[in-house]
């Protein structure tokens, strides 16, 4: 599967890409949301890998920007945020995140979510 990581930390892309590749798996990678709208047209990804703070367009944008794309808003989104608040977690689901995981996680705990989601 091909995975599109959003984040604006060339760092976090990495741990993310190193865990994704270890599973067998491809991606492509932006710095913002507004990138990552312009990544999509391309086509072909199973899933977006969402980091929340950004600049340009930061992730909820990009959620709002994605559900009006009828290509795109069915594409699963796996939101990866340092901030652990409820209220975030719920407002990121309710705009379209299958899924929400607290920065720092383990490669584990990265893939079981994916699997959890029917991308495993």
């Amino acid at each position: 599967m091909k995975f599109l990581i959003v984040d604006d930390s060339s760092t976090m892309r990495k741990i993310v890409s190193l865990a994704l590749s270890g599973a067998g798996h491809q991606f492509e990678e932006a710095e913002n949301g507004r990138l990552a709208l312009d990544r999509l047209s391309a086509g072909g990804f199973a899933c977006v890998m969402l980091d929340i703070n950004m600049p340009e367009m930061n992730g909820l944008e990009f959620l709002e920007a994605k559900a009006k794309l009828p290509a795109f808003a069915a594409l699963p989104v796996v939101v990866l945020t340092t901030q652990d608040e409820e209220d975030l977690r719920k407002k990121a689901l309710a705009l379209g995140a299958k899924a929400f995981l607290v920065k720092p996680f383990k490669k584990e705990e990265l893939i079981a979510t994916l699997g959890s989601i029917g991308l495993g």
